[in-house]
C-alpha cells in the first residue's frame, strides 16, 4: 500500500467512525511518512509498519469516549513525576550543545586574532608570524568542526524532545498517533552541505596544525616551542 492508498483509506475510515479533528490526524501520519522516506524506507514499508487503517480509526472512536478521570490523572501524575528528573537531563543536553557552539565562536575569535596579530588583553601567546598564521587557520577548521557539531546537537536534542512531549501527550490521552523519530529531519541537501562543511573544516585544522607545529618547532628549534618562548612564565 502506498501512501496515498494508506491516507485515502484513512479519512474514509476515520469519517465513517466520526472521528472529529481528522485533518490533524492525517497530518500526524503524512509527517510520519515523511519523516520514514529520509531514513531511505519506502512508502510500502512505512505502511506495512504501521497499524490498519480500520484499527487506526477504532482506536481513535474509542477515544471519543470521554476518559476516566482518575485514570487520567493517574497517568499524568506519574508522568510528571517521571519527567523532573528527566528534565534535569535534557537541560544538560542543551547546556552540551551550547558549550559545543560557544567552543566554536571561541575558536573563529582566536584564529581571527592569531591572523590578524589582534592579542587582547595579551591572551595569545607570543609567537613568529607563520606559526601564527598556521595555527589561525588551524583554529577556523576547528571553528567548522565544531560549529556542525553544535547545529547537530541542536537539532537532536530539539527532537528529543519533541519525541517526549508527543510520547507523554500520547500516553496521557489514550491515543495511538505514531511515535516520532527519533532521528531530527535534515534534507539531503541540507546534510551534503553540514558535511562536506565538517570534512573540510577537519582537514583544514589538521593540515593546518601540523604545519603550525612543524614551522613552530623550526622557529624555535625545539619540539618544546612552548618552553623556548615561556609561553607559560
Amino acid at each position: 500500500m502506498t501512501k496515498n492508498q494508506f491516507m485515502a483509506e484513512l479519512v474514509r475510515e476515520l469519517k465513517a467512525a466520526g472521528v472529529s479533528d481528522i485533518e490533524e490526524i492525517v497530518a500526524e501520519y503524512e509527517e510520519h511518512f515523511d519523516f520514514k522516506a529520509e531514513e531511505g524506507k519506502t512508502e510500502e514499508e512505512i505502511a506495512r509498519r504501521l497499524a490498519s487503517p480500520q484499527e487506526i480509526a477504532k482506536e481513535y472512536a474509542d477515544v471519543k469516549e470521554p476518559q476516566n478521570r482518575f485514570e487520567r490523572g493517574v497517568k499524568i501524575a506519574g508522568l510528571t513525576f517521571l519527567s523532573l528528573p528527566l528534565a534535569f537531563v535534557y537541560l544538560l543536553m542543551w547546556s552540551a550543545a551550547i558549550v559545543v557552539g560557544a567552543f566554536a565562536a571561541c575558536s573563529l575569535a582566536a584564529g581571527f586574532c592569531l591572523v590578524t596579530t589582534i592579542n587582547i588583553a595579551e591572551l595569545i601567546p607570543q609567537m613568529p608570524y607563520l606559526p601564527a598564521l598556521l595555527t589561525g587557520i588551524s583554529c577556523f577548521g576547528l571553528a567548522a568542526l565544531s560549529a556542525v557539531g553544535s547545529v547537530y546537537m541542536f537539532l537532536f536534542v530539539k527532537q528529543w524532545g519533541k519525541c517526549y512531549l508527543h510520547r507523554c501527550a500520547r500516553t496521557a490521552n489514550g491515543k495511538s498517533t505514531p511515535a516520532l523519530p527519533k532521528f531530527p529531519k535534515i534534507t539531503k541537501k541540507a546534510a551534503y552541505r553540514l558535511k562536506l562543511f565538517a570534512s573540510i573544516g577537519l582537514v583544514v585544522f589538521v593540515s593546518a596544525f601540523l604545519a603550525g607545529y612543524i614551522a613552530m618547532c623550526l622557529y624555535a628549534g625545539s619540539f618544546e616551542p612552548w618552553h623556548v618562548w615561556h609561553w607559560f612564565e
